[in-house]
């Protein structure tokens, strides 16, 4: 990138140069104010998804996951509830399998949820460890 430099011509001829302003404090600040209603625009969109899945996946639904269990990167046992009888299911990448099928319902720790994340987990081994 070249910039040019323009000579002034002035009366006693001394052959002033003069650099042309790039960028002044008002582009900056447009510039800034424009990045920040992007990024407030990603934030909001990002809410309103989070929130529309939210609500498609409501309390309504007929299947309930009861417990899950990892058993390695794409496999997995769940105990699904169905219409108040509960599934083993084993899950692979290719493959979904009914393994037993539950006489009486199984009962589950409520103190953490089936579904929390990491931090629900953390939180609830601390408050474990503080008793």
């Amino acid at each position: 990138m070249t910039i040019e430099i323009e000579k002034l011509s002035d009366v006693a001829g001394t052959g002033v140069t003069s650099v042309p302003t790039i960028v002044g404090g008002g582009e900056l600040l447009g510039m800034g104010i424009s990045m920040l209603v992007v990024v407030a625009a990603i934030l909001v969109l990002g809410w309103f998804y989070s929130r529309s899945r939210l609500a498609s996946t409501g309390a309504s639904d007929v299947i309930n996951i009861v417990a899950t269990r990892a058993l390695g990167p794409k496999e997995r046992l769940l105990v699904v509830e169905v219409a108040e009888q509960q599934l083993l299911i084993g899950m692979t990448s290719t493959t979904v399998q009914t393994l037993h099928v539950f006489d009486q319902p199984i009962r589950v720790d409520d103190s953490v949820p089936a579904n929390s994340g990491f931090g629900a987990r953390l939180r609830s081994a601390l408050k474990e460890m503080g008793k």
